[in-house]
């Protein structure tokens, strides 16, 4: 019999009228009378509703009658109310579960969850995560005797708040909740049968209490649940990261999102003890699990170093292509619409400058020697540049990273013609020196200061600069616009190149702010004689708009779309490098 101790009568008669069909008894009694709350003590009451505050008891009375009753059957207390919260203990919070205004649905599948209704879950229907009732868990633990949980510990969410505000990390707390709900019950997973929660509405806490039939009532076997954890860990990273990847129509999480931050998965087994209390052990329960959850995270963290560690040290895992750049003064429409519909650089070949080289890996490489385990967490597919760097940058390795690249680069390289641009983190061109041995003696080089890393002494950047200029190599700012690419470090180390981010070159022809922003630029770099090259052009309307404000050098889909460097030279068929280093500079200079 469920007891239901309440002055919303509506919700009372809805709700005996619901139990009715299910066929269990409900009693509805009076809060301000003391014969209502002598009922709820019946022998027969296996549940009961009752309201926040009542009259026939002070607050502090009733909150501690709730609290014990509530370590001996399911209470749910109905009331938009933030003093059921005891203060300072939050005794009700892990005894009593408390609703603000329920419908008649939503009570009765709380009492189902709790094992009091006997509908096995099965009838309720889900449309979302429920909230953590901490009297499912008590319910699971004294009737199969042991419990065990899976905790999802997504705190670390919380840095998209910070790094790209509220409406994009409240949009990623929303698809995870419904890239989980969406596995629970699908092969590969949880079960059904498993009990889904979230541990507040806002919560990045969920947890997965599972039913112990999974091993006919005995509790997991040792690494059961750690295997089921590391199962589940994968397949959410990997559905998760594979949302960056769509186009974006069928994408969910914003554009600025472009990594996603780590989380974990903790497990434990509890063992019912009727000299324990109850409560006690749930809260045991979900401390363990959590503990277990930062475990899993630290080894998590690991198996990324580990491999960075091998994409660095393997040769045939790093593979560059190459996108060639052209002079963009004289070039027509003809040249690039025959280039276009021969497929070949030659109709391009006389306003060939260089070429930059583009670091992608080689997924087969990589499945073939770390096979598919899921030791990585994460899929090779989701390996591109910018996610390679970023966990390079957590795992310590960003500038080990960064020279494989550049070793790459330079190696396979060796034919191409004109000047060869490789990107580099501030903090290895400071040691261009020590790190020499990369180049493969290759001078036509101009190094693209990655925006992506702050210059942190600008003095010791110029010094770099001044060393690189008598060794016929230079220094360009890449993608300026874009991460620290600023006005600053074209004002401080007056740059032999300013790349122009991709951002500001995007349909210029129809944007007069960005016209005039280039314009400005463009005078400016006549001042600290820079060479400007416009990157990720696709259309030709933007390249004449940029050829007529005086631009230099022009790169991206319109001419050329990047290719392995031996496909290039086939291409081309050049057997002697073109003109490069600082005398073709120089003639650039005088377009500037």
């Amino acid at each position: 019999m469920i007891c239901l101790l309440t002055r919303q009568t509506a919700l009372a008669k809805q709700l005996r009228a619901d139990l009715a069909k299910l066929g269990i008894g409900c009693t509805v009694c009076d809060p301000a009378s003391r014969t209502g709350i002598d009922a709820i003590y019946h022998p027969e009451v296996a549940a009961i509703v009752v309201d926040v505050r009542v009259d026939a008891l002070p607050e502090p009375a009733w909150q501690d009658m709730l609290a014990s009753l509530g370590r001996r059957i399911p209470v749910l207390a109905i009331g938009r109310d933030e003093s059921v919260h005891v203060p300072g203990t939050g005794r009700l919070s892990h005894a009593v579960t408390w609703l603000g205004e329920p419908t008649s649905a939503e009570v009765i599948a709380i009492l189902d969850a709790c094992g009091v209704i006997g509908a096995h879950r099965k009838r309720i229907d889900r449309e979302g995560v429920p909230i953590y009732n901490p009297q499912v868990p008590l319910n699971m633990l004294k009737e199969n005797g042991a419990l065990s949980v899976l905790t999802i510990n997504a705190s670390s969410f919380r840095k998209i708040a910070i790094e790209y505000g509220n409406e994009a990390y409240q949009r990623l707390q929303d698809v995870f909740q419904q890239v989980l709900f969406a596995m629970w019950g699908t092969p590969g997973s949880f079960r059904s049968a498993d009990t889904l929660c979230r541990r507040a509405v806002h919560s990045n806490t969920f947890y997965i209490f599972l039913e112990q039939s999974r091993l006919t009532n005995a509790v997991p076997a040792p690494g059961v649940l750690e295997h089921l954890a590391d199962r589940l860990l994968l397949r959410l990273q990997n559905t998760l990261w594979g949302e960056l990847f769509l186009d974006r129509k069928s994408r969910r999480l914003p554009d600025c999102i472009s990594t996603i931050p780590e989380f974990a998965v903790g497990h434990s087994t509890a063992i019912y003890n009727p000299c324990v209390d109850s409560v006690e052990m749930i809260e045991q329960l979900l401390d363990n699990s959590a503990e277990v959850a930062k475990v899993q995270m630290r080894r998590m963290k690991d198996r990324q170093r580990e491999l960075m560690q091998t994409l660095i040290q393997t040769a045939d895992m790093l593979m560059p292509n190459y996108q060639a750049v052209f002079r963009l003064p004289g070039l027509t429409k003809e040249m690039v619409d025959q280039a276009a519909q021969g497929k070949t650089m030659k109709p391009l070949k006389s306003h060939l400058y260089g070429f930059e080289s583009l670091i992608r890996v080689r997924r087969e490489a990589v499945d073939a020697r770390i096979g598919t385990e899921g030791l990585v967490y994460l899929e090779s597919r989701f390996l591109r540049p910018d996610v390679m760097f970023a966990l390079a940058q957590s795992s310590k390795v960003a500038l080990e990273l960064d020279q494989a690249c550049l070793s790459q680069a330079t190696t396979n390289a060796t034919r191409l013609p004109g000047v060869l641009m490789v990107n580099i983190l501030p903090r290895n061109l400071y040691h261009v020196d020590r790190i020499a041995h990369l180049l493969k003696a290759r001078g036509d080089i101009m190094f693209e200061v990655s925006e992506s890393e702050a210059i942190s002494n600008f003095d010791l950047m110029i010094k770099v600069r001044e060393h690189l200029a008598r060794l016929n190599m230079g220094i360009a700012t890449d993608d300026f616009g874009k991460g620290f690419a600023g006005l600053e470090r074209i004002i401080k180390i007056k740059p032999d190149l300013i790349k122009l981010d991709r951002s500001l070159v995007e349909n210029i022809h129809e944007d007069e702010p960005k016209q005039a922003f280039v314009r400005g630029l463009v005078e400016a770099a006549k001042i600290t004689r820079s060479v400007i090259l416009a990157e990720g052009v696709e259309k030709w309307e933007e390249a004449k708009l940029l050829q007529s404000m005086g631009i230099d050098l022009i790169q991206g889909y319109l001419l050329h779309r990047p290719q392995a460097a031996d496909v290039i030279h086939a291409d081309i068929l050049v057997d002697t490098p073109a003109e490069t280093g600082p005398q073709q500079l120089k003639k650039l200079d005088s377009v500037a």
